[in-house]
């Protein structure tokens, strides 16, 4: 069985929520194990029923991850606020973002395909919220530990993926549309690396938690 990559910083990641469960017990950080636990079957599920001729499925079952995916990580933004203004922005834009793509995936673009409008929604929400906890976090008055809070890390490898799969989600078509192979592999190339960055840096946050469990508690 052959394992790619970002799908071994996939694993490591789960492995690494699993055997911090006693400091995430408790906190917000617990749903990880769950969630990379769903990323890490959809991966390996992904290929098999792609081997198997399954698209229909594989695009339906991406689709419901995707929706899952952005749901948790606007969970993580809106429980490590503390701007009561900034905390109702999350929960607005959460709930645009869960009925468009509710709509979309049943009306719009649909399962037959892959809801890429719900992805570049979710993708414009979930890096207004990077920016939007850095500003809650910097308007405190208390010196920071950046390095030792796990929602820094988080947040850095979130912005930076989707800041790639943004910017390839864009290019896409024109490689596409004018054939050029060589340079879609390296989009492709430079995203898959971008995963690799993401979950390394979720890795890296649940061991902190292990290390400094009050920047893990419930705010």
């Amino acid at each position: 069985m052959n394992f790619r990559l970002f799908e071994l910083a996939e694993m490591l990641a789960l492995i690494t929520s699993i055997f911090c469960i006693k400091w995430l017990w408790k906190t917000p950080y617990i749903f990880f194990i769950p969630y990379l636990l769903m990323i890490v079957v959809a991966e390996r599920m992904g290929s098999y029923l792609g081997k198997a001729g399954r698209t229909d499925l594989n695009i339906l079952m991406y689709n419901c991850t995707t929706i899952i995916e952005f749901t948790f990580f606007f969970y993580l933004f809106y429980v490590n606020l503390i701007n009561k203004r900034l905390k109702n922005i999350v929960v607005c834009l959460s709930l645009i973002y869960l009925a468009f793509s509710a709509f979309n995936l049943l009306y719009i673009q649909k399962v037959e395909i892959f809801n890429s409008y719900s992805m570049v929604l979710g993708t414009i929400f979930a890096m207004l919220f990077v920016f939007m906890y850095f500003y809650d976090l910097f308007e405190k008055n208390e010196p920071l530990q950046l390095i030792r809070n796990p929602m820094f890390w988080i947040s850095i490898g979130i912005f930076l993926f989707y800041l790639g799969d943004f910017t390839f989600n864009l290019m896409q078509p024109y490689l596409q549309e004018n054939n050029l192979k060589r340079e879609s592999r390296l989009f492709r190339l430079i995203n898959n690396n971008l995963i690799v960055f993401e979950y390394v840096c979720f890795s890296i946050a649940l061991i902190i938690c292990t290390r400094n469990p009050s920047t893990s508690k419930q705010p």
